[in-house]
């Protein structure tokens, strides 16, 4: 494989040197360019020999920089490793049949784990994969476990392949590759003992193991055909949180880290505190839902101290999902108290994926402009800004001009 280059950045080496866009990138020091991971890694040489494919011709260029310098290239989209597990609890079969395209696929890539953070199932490394992971120091990975019994991973994950998830994970170990880890809890599966061995073995594999996410499985509205599950109720939020609390004590004794943290929606379900900062150990998986609440809540006074509110914009509404609304029912209080503003808090519901969804992030654009029409309040409306990803889209692709538009009124993301 070699990668087709998109883009060269003006002012950079590449389009210093001549190399164009729809160049070719076949290799650098002889060694053969596959994706954007080999290309970061061999660029980061100091002396660079540059093999490039220009309309079935071959160009070599010669380069030398700063080991930190970047040439400057931006690449076509390559094709990426599909999942080929067919787990009982996947989101994406769960996904409403009018959800974004690139919401519908099932990657399961190494290089998007090392890169984005993307949770791998390590059901289809081969040894080759194995290797070049070392070789090119692709850490940290972020690894989905959900149990270290091997049987039963089998059967929430239903993979076809015999994997020893405790032997792969020794690798990783042996090879100075650290990992952050997570479990989707299913009641019933993967909860009591099973959880808290599963804990244990991957304690076990500190330092290698940096990080021990649980999260709540998502259950929407679009499981017909699928395993019949339960969500994770108060009850269980409530004992996996006493649970996990004194295993982190037994872990803070032994290694002086906790090393395992609930995602956010353990403590909303039981209507507990949001730990304190220091529980999350620099939040390594805050994209996962560890934590999130947490560095919202450490960032709203400033956030909310700076906001213009102007003279003709007498009422403020904020948006929320039903999960954190007791939370953000507080902050509207305190924002009302300071801005001396008529503030509310608009719990939406949510219709799109049905009412077992609950959190602000898996709020569509449909149900908040829904929502917004049926009421005359706010002058200016707050939009939590997890309801939108990197390129400003909701799930079922609206952007905030769009709700803009389409309510009529002004709008805000915080």
């Amino acid at each position: 494989m070699s990668l087709k280059i998109k883009s060269v950045t003006k002012q950079f080496i590449a389009n210093n040197v001549g190399i164009q866009p729809n160049d070719i990138l076949v290799s650098i020091n002889h060694h053969p360019i596959n994706d954007i991971v080999d290309y970061k890694f061999y660029q980061s040489d100091e002396n660079l020999r540059i093999k490039i494919q220009r309309n079935n011709c071959q160009e070599i260029y010669k380069i030398k920089k700063e080991f930190s310098e970047d040439l400057g290239l931006e690449f076509c989209e390559i094709k990426y490793r599909r999942c080929n597990c067919n787990c009982t609890f996947c989101f994406v079969d769960q996904m409403h049949p009018q959800a974004r395209s690139s919401l519908k696929i099932k990657d399961d890539d190494f290089r998007l784990s090392f890169i984005y953070g993307n949770f791998i199932t390590l059901t289809n490394l081969t040894n080759a994969d194995y290797k070049r992971i070392v070789e090119q120091r692709l850490s940290p990975l972020y690894v989905s476990i959900h149990t270290t019994n091997d049987k039963l991973r089998k059967e929430i994950m239903r993979y076809k392949a015999q994997i020893n998830i405790k032997k792969r994970l020794k690798f990783f170990t042996d090879n100075g590759i650290q990992i952050h880890t997570q479990i989707v809890l299913i009641p019933g599966w993967n909860d009591g003992t099973e959880l808290e061995r599963t804990i244990f073995d991957l304690a076990g594999f500190y330092p290698s193991v940096q990080s021990i996410a649980i999260v709540p499985v998502g259950l929407t509205k679009f499981r017909e055909g699928l395993t019949p599950l339960q969500p994770v109720d108060i009850d269980l939020a409530k004992k996996v949180i006493s649970d996990s609390m004194k295993w982190r004590e037994r872990l803070k004794q032994e290694f002086g880290t906790g090393l395992v943290t609930l995602s956010d929606e353990f403590f909303l379900l039981a209507r507990e505190e949001i730990p304190e900062e220091e529980y999350y150990d620099d939040f390594p998986q805050i994209e996962n839902g560890v934590g999130m609440v947490r560095k919202f809540l450490a960032e709203w006074e400033l956030i909310s101290q700076k906001l213009k509110i102007k003279n003709n914009q007498k009422s403020i509404t904020i948006i929320t999902a039903e999960l954190i609304y007791p939370i953000i029912a507080e902050l509207a209080g305190a924002f009302q108290e300071f801005h001396k503003v008529e503030t509310n808090v608009m719990k939406v519901k949510n219709e799109y994926f049905g009412e077992t969804v609950t959190v602000t992030g898996l709020l569509s654009g449909c149900d908040v402009m829904k929502a917004i029409k049926k009421t005359n309040r706010g002058d200016l409306i707050f939009l939590p800004k997890n309801m939108f990803n990197e390129d400003g889209l909701t799930l079922d692709g609206k952007t905030i001009e769009d709700l803009k538009v389409e309510t009529g009124k002004i709008l805000k993301m915080v």
